[in-house]
């Protein structure tokens, strides 16, 4: 039987970007080489594309239903090929999707525009290790994706990889807690809130003195939320970049959960005493406004772009990748990121993130 939706692919189709037909001629990807060609329209296109990659289709079978469906009549290997010839076209749809009517009004923390900043990775049958990953950045006010980008196994989480605004505010974990990242959204008027990993940001009280962080984790005091100025040296001459650790000591049972949670992510032996001690600890590394509780508040918000993750993997299937040949599997990742987006778009999750709390000063 011919799923629902193929009957009435302009109801999907409505989600993409108006010139969705007029970026495929650009991309030169309906040029007619045969006159008997059946694939001379974008609409054309994305539905054999969208039959292929969101039913998770082979190739034989999306040709068969779409058919039935009274769709264009192709054959397997012309899907194929044009799944390969379409890489660009997708990957610009997919990055146009992103900032496609995105929510841009600031959020009410000191006039922020907060973003969430993460990555996620893909396997495919049989893998030992990762094959792709997709890095992308969440409006917290809309709940909505505003940049994607998709590489191989080698490409590392970094702020350095997106483009930044003056008044973003980009929170992200620890993978995200580098200088040359950092400095990028600082340099583009905007501020960070990242979990520290002071093993990969070297910090400094001052000029002649090393930021002993953990040494001064020791010092505090109760569970309330404290914070040291601190800076890093940039790799330009004299260079610095001015911010704050934030710190709150985490109380039995949290700190209980964060060092098993350390041993399931790490052998025994890569687990030193040190980490372990800093699992008592939450740090966090601002150049932001914020107050030291508000900081704190703020970052617990950044699993919003994990949960996205989990919905896109559970509704989209991102993390099984299918058995595939390198030249299309860039076409199938984008297209999944290009439906996971829609699905965005269909289910309209979009709720302001609440603001902080009125709270009284750190202690």
């Amino acid at each position: 039987m011919t799923p629902d939706y193929l009957h009435d692919v302009d109801a999907i189709l409505r989600y993409l970007p108006k010139d969705y037909e007029a970026l495929a001629e650009e991309h030169d990807v309906l040029r007619v080489q045969h006159g008997n060609a059946k694939i001379r329209t974008a609409r054309d296109l994305m539905w054999l594309f969208f039959a292929h990659v969101g039913l998770n289709l082979p190739l034989r079978q999306t040709a068969a239903v779409v058919r039935e469906a009274n769709g264009p009549a192709v054959s397997p290997m012309r899907i194929h090929k044009k799944m390969i010839r379409s890489v660009s076209y997708l990957e610009a749809l997919m990055q146009r999707m992103a900032s496609f009517d995105a929510d841009r009004s600031p959020e009410r923390w000191l006039g922020y525009h907060v973003k969430a900043v993460d990555a996620t990775t893909l396997c495919g049958p049989g893998a030992t290790g990762t094959d792709a990953r997709i890095h992308s950045v969440m409006e917290l006010s809309s709940l909505r994706i505003s940049q994607v980008e998709v590489t191989d196994e080698r490409g590392g989480e970094t702020l350095a990889r997106f483009e930044w605004s003056p008044n973003d505010l980009v929170v992200g974990d620890r993978g995200y807690s580098h200088a040359n990242g950092i400095e990028k959204v600082v340099r583009q008027g905007g501020a960070v809130l990242v979990r520290l990993n002071w093993r990969s940001l070297a910090l400094w009280w001052s000029d002649d003195e090393r930021a002993d962080v953990l040494g001064w984790l020791r010092t505090l005091e109760g569970h309330g939320c404290h914070e040291r100025a601190a800076f890093f040296r940039t790799r330009g001459k004299n260079g610095t970049i001015n911010g704050r650790i934030i710190a709150r000591r985490l109380k039995n049972d949290e700190a209980a959960q964060a060092q098993a949670r350390l041993r399931r992510e790490h052998s025994a032996k890569d687990i030193s005493a040190e980490m372990l001690e800093g699992a008592h600890y939450m740090v966090l590394f601002s150049t932001s406004r914020l107050s030291a509780v508000d900081a704190i508040e703020l970052y617990r918000l950044r699993w919003q772009i994990e949960l996205q993750f989990k919905r896109w993997k559970t509704l989209c299937g991102y993390d099984r990748l299918p058995n595939y040949r390198p030249d299309t599997i860039l076409a199938w990742i984008y297209l999944k990121v290009i439906l996971g987006i829609i699905l965005e778009r269909l289910a309209s999750p979009a709720a302001e993130a609440f603001p902080p709390r009125a709270t009284a000063a750190a202690a």
